[in-house]
């Protein structure tokens, strides 16, 4: 698996590290480890950013989408957000911008689609090869995924690729990554241990916000500052 990160997934970087078990990431730049990091900061009681601990994760997302238009915070990123059933995510799957599907231990085959305007913007493998459909060798545009496909046009075109046999066991592990937060809240995003997101805070300095759960409660933040360049 290469080391290779770029656009929303850069924030992954900063949260876990130089490698990415489960994503290699479009138009490559390395980012190995950050090195602007400046420090971290934890809050176990009141509120921040007006979230408070212990408010449920519905309310939680209230907020956050609060923060686009008074902080530009655009994504969300939810942690082991995972799915092994596609037929059960006809609803889900236009929520996200960012959504990898892949076998369960992890390989360079590995799908990894990017959304944006509703639409597929980039088919990427986790070899780093970059597509312009997913399986690269389908006819029908009926059962492939394709650059400029609509997000209400997923569910349909995944179903009938997971009837493939060839391509059964890219399903095993469906990853919901990256939240568009204008989009309505997913109610299974309740079940993740962990939200984050990033924002700008002044002139080359970048706040990450994590935010913990227990029980479907906030439980605590971590808020990681870094110094960025242009």
């Amino acid at each position: 698996m290469k080391k290779i990160l770029t656009g929303t997934l850069l924030l992954l970087t900063l949260v876990s590290g130089c490698q990415l078990n489960t994503a290699v990431a479009p138009e490559p730049i390395i980012v190995c480890p950050p090195s602007g990091f400046i420090g971290r900061d934890s809050v176990f009681t009141g509120n921040y950013l007006g979230i408070d601990i212990q408010s449920d994760a519905e309310t939680v997302y209230a907020a956050v989408q609060t923060l686009q238009q008074t902080k530009g915070v655009a994504q969300l990123n939810v942690v082991s957000n995972f799915s092994s059933d596609v037929t059960q995510l006809r609803e889900r799957l236009p929520l996200y911008q960012y959504i990898l599907l892949d076998q369960r231990k992890g390989t360079d085959s590995g799908v990894q689609l990017t959304l944006e305007g509703d639409q597929v913007k980039a088919i990427y493998l986790n070899s780093g090869q970059k597509l312009s459909q997913w399986p690269a060798n389908a006819k029908a545009a009926s059962s492939s995924v394709r650059i400029g496909d609509t997000a209400g046009s997923l569910y349909d075109k995944l179903v009938r690729i997971r009837q493939e046999s060839a391509y059964a066991t890219t399903f095993e592990r469906i990853l919901l990554l990256t939240k568009t937060i204008s989009k309505p809240y997913d109610p299974l995003m309740r079940q993740s241990p962990q939200w984050y997101f990033a924002y700008t805070t002044e002139p080359n300095r970048m706040d990450e916000v994590q935010i913990h759960f227990k029980d479907g409660k906030v439980s605590h933040f971590y808020i990681n500052h870094y110094m960025t360049t242009n």
